[in-house]
């Protein structure tokens, strides 16, 4: 067992917390972990316990991703090579007299870069509510009396009370439970709900086989019991999964990627054949500054104009369909990313699906059936059929399943 001495140097809450207390609580007798967490279990934390552990572990928060400033979001649309191209083109164009094709390119742009803007903008916005939505209260002990604060107040020793219903916000020893099950599918992917007890298990017991724990964005089932906080923010194991997604670096994707290309190759085949007009113009004895506003022109006409506003209000209107299905989407150009998506790789029912499994076909003897009900032993009844029974094929028939999260075709035998 180990743990930091009271006199022991605050760290910052910034920096991650690798173990807030004793390592392995799960493999420690409950009177040991609380023992090392210098907590009363009759009686929680003080209040100048619960305020020196807040100073030195920080709010229990995941990892916190700032929100994008508005120019944040404004520069990004800037960023594509296509659209920068026709900026210079259009300030050109205005720089050597053609005021109206300079002028209608830049207002090309700024339409563009404003339908991109606002949606964005509007998708940021709805982030932050389902954020604030989200924050939920636990029920703690502290000074003798219980209290239902928010979860970020919550620090290392905290004795936590839970019952069915209750949203697990810290990784907790469980101290008592009485028929104490939790759904831990966020976690680990696991549909069925765990039992929980307070019983100490070995040291490589496996995340999902610990029973004498709780861990933070699981759910409680039945039952209802305590338990100590032995971690809290990105010490949890949620944490720690949030700690890598929010440092992966992030990818272009593959539309932003052949638009680059695109104004990468639009850009030099223009540059040459400017340079090629205005060499031209000159040896055949034009003068040079009428060469030149010969060159451009032609070189701003060779530039696609609409081809980023017909990329930004497709992805837009997906972005817009998508919200009307209640999917938020905080960048626009992740509707094609998930426009592009062929197969979804995923362990187990609960992680990605709704974590349940429905029947709602059958295919007996090459007939689709919708499920009805089973009237008898080798008899289906099927609602198009005027309520009569079809035959299922007596014994050995094959009968194939069709479903929400269940795999097609999925061949039982009778």
């Amino acid at each position: 067992m180990r743990h930091d001495p009271a006199g022991s140097s605050a760290r910052p809450a910034s920096q991650p917390v690798a173990m807030q207390t004793a390592r392995s609580p799960w493999c420690s007798p409950p009177a040991d972990v609380v023992r090392a967490l210098r907590v009363d279990p009759a009686r929680g934390l003080s209040p100048t316990d619960v305020a020196d552990r807040r100073r030195r572990f920080g709010a229990n928060e995941l990892a916190v991703v700032a929100a994008r400033s508005l120019a944040a979001i404004l520069l990004d649309q800037f960023r594509s090579v296509v659209v920068l191209l026709l900026a210079a083109a259009g300030a050109l164009a205005i720089a050597f007299g053609d005021l109206l094709e300079g002028l209608a390119i830049l207002v090309v742009v700024l339409i563009n870069s404003g339908i991109g803007f606002v949606t964005e903008w509007r998708a940021t916005r709805s982030m932050e509510t389902l954020r604030r939505m989200g924050r939920v209260e636990t029920v703690v002990l502290r000074d003798a009396g219980m209290h239902r604060i928010p979860a970020e107040e919550l620090v290392p020793g905290d004795i936590v009370l839970c019952e069915a219903g209750d949203i697990v916000t810290a990784d907790l020893r469980v101290l008592e439970g009485a028929k104490l099950q939790a759904n831990e599918a966020a976690l680990t992917g696991e549909a069925l709900p765990v039992r929980k007890g307070e019983d100490t298990l070995e040291h490589d017991v496996p995340l999902m086989e610990r029973r004498n724990m709780l861990y933070k964005g699981t759910a409680v089932t039945r039952g209802s019991g305590n338990g100590v906080v032995v971690a809290t923010g990105r010490a949890t194991e949620l944490g720690r999964i949030a700690e890598l997604v929010s440092t992966a670096e992030p990818e272009e994707t593959p539309l932003e990627k052949r638009l680059d290309a695109l104004g990468t190759r639009l850009a030099g085949a223009v540059g040459v054949m400017a340079v090629l007009i205005a060499a031209g113009g000159i040896v055949a004895g034009r003068e040079l500054l009428l060469a030149v506003e010969v060159a451009i022109a032609l070189a701003v006409a060779a530039i696609p104009e609409g081809l980023p506003v017909v990329a930004t209000i497709a992805l837009a209107r997906g972005m817009w369909r998508m919200a009307r299905r209640n999917a938020v989407i905080a960048r626009l150009s992740a509707v094609e990313t998930l426009g592009t998506t062929s197969v979804i790789v995923t362990d187990k029912t609960g992680t990605l699906t709704e974590n349940r499994m429905t029947v709602t076909e059958l295919v007996v003897a090459g007939r689709r059936l919708p499920i009805a009900e089973v009237c008898s032993e080798g008899s289906i009844a099927d609602p198009r059929a005027d309520g009569h029974n079809v035959d299922a094929g007596g014994e050995g028939a094959t009968v194939e399943l069709h479903g929400e999260g269940v795999e097609p075709d999925l061949p039982l035998r009778r």
